[in-house]
């Protein structure tokens, strides 16, 4: 329990291993691609500062993405596409990781685990701060409850400031398809990543009738693991041989695309929505958001050599590490600094006091695994990488397990993406694409999940409880549907039935696997 509330409370000792980290930086560390996860983290928030804008309107808190409203702010979003830069530096980031990981003899479920505790710390340390400190918030009379949007249309408040889930829960797709994607790549490098970028446009491009029109959401999974696997070519070292020359045609020609687009065509070229339009190139991504991104990495490897040299003065190094330390929690509560900001009185210079005053008591936990240089896990130089052919350990029930709770983890990041986090009541139903579910079910599938996917490395003696309570969870998951006298879809009864069934045959094997193990 101790360890439990230390997350959320300030520790010295976590900013001091900051300092510590920088002063011993690994020579192999590929400082520019620290540079691009966090400018490109930078830019998503620069984008909320700068397009979004909350005025009364009528009696109403009226939101507006300015963006969609000017030339000249269109143009200013093709190059701030942040997005597109973290999921490159991911790429790198998850490569290199799966190169330690099968170099330590790890297995494919340690790397799962390894990769979404990652991210999914800092994210349950602001999931449930936020849900605390929200609902008190939305009981207050002061505290506008929903927006109205430029479309006459209705925003709950609590719902525009979890909008950067998004990014989460598109990390959490990339990790569970990094096996796949990882071993694509070795076998056709270059194949893969065309024919992604080719079903992308394709999907984008063709007209379905309205019963096929879910096969625009896929886009999702084609465009962004397209942009990681880019960043696969990195960490192995090909895109470093590339003359520096092509970069900046390819910069030239991709923005120069987009401005011909706008000057002969009305279509609408923003890539910075919230959600706030039907009408976007984020949801789900289009070709202009492909070739945007296309565009503002390549301009970011033209300035790649000054980039490094700029990263190699130590004061700079400590700047960007201490931002990079606190990165993800810094992110994570943007939008609740900006709609507070307009709280309090809208003063820009609340902005830096709120983002400094966030870091320190709530970036605790995130400080606290921020290396620079492990000794634990051996990093390995993206010109030399590891002899080939090597594979991680592999086991069908360890991995089921672990992809299925990261599954879990995923649905329930979608949930309070989409949904909140209970403002409307804890068991209110909302319905996403093809699944319905409430507060209680989208929080209780991040725990399990998590809880689920660490026992495949570690606490085996717990595992036997904790598949006990996830399959108590499926059944009053079920029962709370009753509460709210809402039926269940036939989807909704395969999904749990199957995740029942899933985790009673596991809990199953692991008794029996016990009992032989005393009998010997």
């Amino acid at each position: 329990m101790k360890q439990i509330i230390n997350l959320f409370l300030p520790s010295l000792k976590s900013m001091r291993s900051v300092f510590t980290e920088v002063d011993n930086t690994s020579i192999a560390r590929e400082r520019f691609i620290d540079f691009t996860k966090i400018i490109g983290l930078v830019l998503l928030i620069t984008n909320s500062f700068t397009f979004l804008k909350l005025e009364e309107s009528g009696g109403e808190l009226f939101i507006n993405n300015l963006s969609g409203s000017s030339q000249s702010y269109i143009v200013i979003t093709w190059f701030t596409a942040g997005m597109s830069l973290f999921f490159f530096s991911m790429g790198f980031n998850n490569l290199i990781a799966w190169y330690s990981n099968v170099g330590r003899d790890g297995s494919q479920w340690n790397y799962l685990v390894d990769r979404i505790n990652t991210l999914l710390g800092p994210v349950l340390v602001w999931i449930f701060t936020s849900t605390i400190v929200l609902n008190i918030l939305s009981r207050s009379e002061t505290f506008p409850s929903y927006l109205t949007t430029v479309e006459d249309g209705i925003m709950p408040s609590i719902e525009f400031m979890l909008w950067p889930l998004w990014l989460v829960s598109i990390y959490v797709v990339m990790v569970l398809f990094a096996p796949l994607t990882i071993f694509l790549h070795k076998k056709y490098p270059y194949a893969t990543v065309l024919t992604l970028f080719t079903l992308t446009i394709l999907v984008d491009n063709i007209d379905f009738s309205l019963n096929f029109s879910y096969i625009k959401l896929f886009n999702y999974l084609f465009f962004w693991i397209a942009v990681h696997q880019v960043g696969y070519f990195y960490a192995d070292g090909k895109i470093q041989q590339i003359n520096i020359n092509v970069f900046r045609y390819i910069t030239v020609f991709s923005y120069g695309y987009l401005f011909y687009q706008s000057s002969v065509s009305d279509e609408y070229l923003s890539l910075a929505s919230y959600r706030l339009s039907t009408i976007n190139n984020e949801d789900p991504p289009t070709t202009f958001y492909l070739i945007a991104s296309i565009g503002l990495i390549s301009l970011v490897f033209t300035l790649k050599n000054f980039i490094e040299k700029m990263l190699s003065n130590n004061k700079l190094w400590l700047l960007v590490s201490h931002i990079h330390a606190n990165i993800y929690t810094i992110y994570l509560w943007h939008l609740f600094i900006f709609f507070i900001t307009y709280m309090l009185g809208g003063n820009i210079l609340l902005v830096p006091v709120l983002f400094i005053t966030i870091s320190l008591f709530f970036g605790n936990y995130e400080r606290s695994i921020f290396k620079l240089s492990s000794n634990l896990l051996k990093r390995v130089n993206p010109l030399q990488p590891w002899p080939t052919p090597i594979k991680a350990r592999f086991s069908i029930s360890n991995f089921i397990l672990a992809w299925f709770s990261a599954l879990l983890v995923l649905l329930g990041v979608v949930h309070l993406t989409l949904g909140g986090v209970g403002q409307d009541g804890f068991f209110t139903i909302r319905e996403f694409y093809f699944l319905r579910s409430n507060t209680f079910e989208g929080l209780g599938r991040i725990l399990i999940g998590l809880l689920l996917l660490n026992i495949t490395v570690r606490g085996l003696k717990y595992k036997k409880r904790i598949l006990t309570t996830a399959i108590l969870f499926v059944i009053s998951s079920v029962y709370t549907r009753s509460i709210v006298d809402e039926s269940l879809t036939y989807f909704e009864i395969y999904f749990s039935s199957f995740t029942f069934i899933l985790f009673i045959s596991i809990l199953f094997q692991n008794s029996n696997y016990t009992s032989v193990t005393k009998v010997k």
